[in-house]
């Protein structure tokens, strides 16, 4: 593994072995290598802890962005092959540049990852308590989008709240100093929060949607190297696996791999974090269908001329072929 330090951004390079027999049609040669964007989120944190790809002979150079704004843009200039991307995102680009990517899986998913947390002391039973109230939240995001949904499910909306946008990073602190009734987060934050501050889990949004970030791949590179592809799945859907069966070693792995950066996160809040994050790589057509009310509310508001077919972006078979890959490690 190697790391490499580019001002805004972390590249790491995980150095790969030998191909497997089964793909291969001579001697071993040199890995292959695949440029994949991460972001700083537990499930891209033990991807770039380990050399997943080792077992399939591909070598993954991976660049850790603060954003997935900023990953995007590199994924759109070429400088990476494989990001990922919530819904927001990727219902623009669908509109927008439907020739640059497939969606080839999922990153992380799962309703249970948002949550409203309050402080320790709060008299609140629910969110019907907090009606008028204030509550931090940051716009834009998926997690928001999980809760407004949540609202309309309990008959309320944006308008029984004194909604205040600030930073995920400053929504701990606003709740424990009162600046804020309480606060929309998603995981490892929210985690996080429970163990090193004076905040509790109110509400989890479990069964709201998926609102999930998909993998994503460039059209050309997938179209010209489909088998570099489906190796990174297989080695994906291994980290995956791993991450499901043993969320105690997976925190841990992540909070080593985030302790390499300066910063100290316990790895008890990150093994919490990861019995709430669904990790499956698959796409299911439930996952799909979640873009439509989106790209039609965006169609509504004249951000997208046309709602996309985004079935026909979802590239099941290399999903089949990386899952049958990794059956024929174990074998």
């Amino acid at each position: 593994m190697r790391l490499v330090t580019d001002g805004f951004r972390r590249a790491r390079r995980m150095l790969g072995g030998l191909a497997l027999a089964s793909l291969a049609t001579a001697a071993p040669a040199a890995a292959e290598t695949l440029a994949v964007g991460v972001q700083q989120v537990p499930p891209d944190e033990v991807y770039i802890a380990r050399d997943w790809g080792e077992p399939y002979g591909l070598e993954i150079e991976a660049t850790q962005f603060s954003s997935g704004g900023d990953m995007l843009k590199a994924f759109l200039a070429g400088r990476v092959m494989v990001a990922n991307g919530g819904s927001g995102r990727l219902v623009t680009l669908a509109a927008q540049q439907p020739e640059t990517f497939y969606i080839i899986g999922t990153q992380q998913s799962g309703g249970d990852r948002y949550s409203l947390v309050v402080r320790k002391d709060s008299e609140a039973g629910g969110i019907e308590d907090l009606k008028g109230r204030k509550l931090g939240v940051v716009t834009g995001t998926g997690t928001y989008g999980t809760f407004l949904v949540y609202l309309q499910e309990q008959g309320l909306s944006e308008g029984d709240f004194q909604i205040v946008n600030m930073k995920i990073d400053d929504l701990r602190a606003a709740v424990e100093q009162q600046l804020v009734d309480a606060a929309v987060m998603w995981e490892p934050f929210v985690a996080i929060a429970e163990e090193m501050g004076n905040v509790k889990r109110l509400v989890s949004m479990k069964g709201v949607n998926e609102s999930p970030n998909f993998l994503l791949a460039n059209r050309t590179f997938t179209d010209e190297n489909p088998e570099t592809i489906v190796k990174f799945l297989a080695s994906s859907i291994d980290a995956a696996s791993f991450m499901e069966a043993d969320p105690a070693e997976a925190g841990q792995l992540a909070a080593d791999q985030i302790a390499r950066g300066g910063v100290s996160v316990p790895a008890s809040a990150l093994e919490t974090a990861f019995t709430r994050i669904s990790v499956k790589r698959e796409v299911t057509d439930a996952m799909v269908a979640e873009l439509v009310p989106v790209a039609e509310a965006m169609k509504a508001a004249g951000k997208i001329a046309e709602v996309p077919d985004f079935g026909s972006f979802v590239r099941r078979d290399l999903y089949e072929q990386a899952l049958e890959l990794t059956r024929s490690t174990t074998n």
